[in-house]
């Protein structure tokens, strides 16, 4: 059987060296990756979300919190969540908890506010009866362990020239997701490129962070091996004129690759690719 490291050792031979311009956005992007998952916000921080029940919901680390948390720095009985209607009201119990970074005062808590208890970040999210708490806890041993990021050799091969085709105004397509649920996104449209002698093409969908460009969500020979298993995402620029690269080199792992907290959409069945596609982030690993 041929193991995944003498493949890679074969692609790293055989690799086309990027052109100056794009290594140098590859290797920003790395840097900004690192960055996000060194800082107090990485998705290694990130817990499954805690539903909150009618009444009184008291966060802390004693044992009848409703809202228990074990987190270093979080004492018992910290703050007071009462859902009421469709009301959220935080009463402070200990003088340490912040909301959007002053001191908590009691009141209604909303979609856009942040709660600060210790390590604990907190904010609100849909739950499955009614409001649930996003929460993520800096001090994790998988953020506090993480180690660095892998990646596939770079290979400018896999820097493609594509056309874009616009798909008509409106259109969705709705994708399963990691925990089994859906989501639906805007199609922008369809982009088709050439490698290893065939025609391929890519669904490419929009996403609020990057409206100009294009975000693609794709599967291909070297999931579950040498990259993550569900798939890999990729920006690639707006077209001009109906041109536009896809750069593999720049394929990044959806967060649930890092933490089962979060709901990743999956590569419809048009985006898995036949081919194997061994550049940009490779398996996470925490050993």
């Amino acid at each position: 059987m041929i193991s995944v490291a003498y493949l890679l050792m074969v692609a790293s031979m055989n690799a086309v060296p990027l052109p100056k311009a794009a290594r140098a956005e590859v290797e920003r992007w790395r840097a900004e990756q690192d960055a996000e998952m060194r800082g107090p916000a990485s998705p290694l921080a990130r817990e499954a979300p805690r539903e909150l029940a009618p009444g009184h919901n008291v966060l802390g680390s004693g044992p009848a919190d409703t809202l228990r948390f074990d987190a270093p720095g979080v004492p018992a009985s910290v703050l007071d969540l009462v859902w009421e209607g469709q009301a959220l009201l935080a009463e402070p119990l200990l003088p340490m908890v912040l909301k959007n970074g002053d001191p908590l005062v009691a009141g209604p808590v909303g979609p856009g506010d942040r709660l600060q208890v210790g390590p604990l970040a907190l904010w609100l999210q849909p739950g499955g009866r009614g409001p649930a708490l996003a929460v993520s806890d800096e001090s994790r041993p998988e953020r506090i362990g993480y180690h660095g990021l892998r990646y596939l050799p770079l290979d400018g091969q896999y820097r493609v020239a594509a056309t874009f085709e616009p798909a008509e105004a409106g259109r969705t397509l709705t994708l399963e997701t990691s925990t089994g649920g859906r989501r639906v996104l805007p199609l922008r449209g369809l982009l088709r490129f050439e490698l290893e002698g065939r025609a391929l093409s890519l669904d490419a969908f929009s996403l609020g962070e990057r409206p100009d460009d294009y975000f693609v969500i794709f599967k291909d020979a070297t999931n579950g091996r040498e990259s993550y298993g569900p798939g890999r995402f990729v920006w690639v620029p707006g077209a001009v004129g109906g041109k536009t690269v896809i750069d593999f080199n720049l394929a990044w792992n959806p967060l649930c690759a890092y933490s089962h907290a979060f709901n990743c959409p999956l590569a419809p069945p048009e985006n898995r690719l036949p081919i194997r596609i061994p550049v940009g982030e490779a398996t996470y690993t925490d050993d």
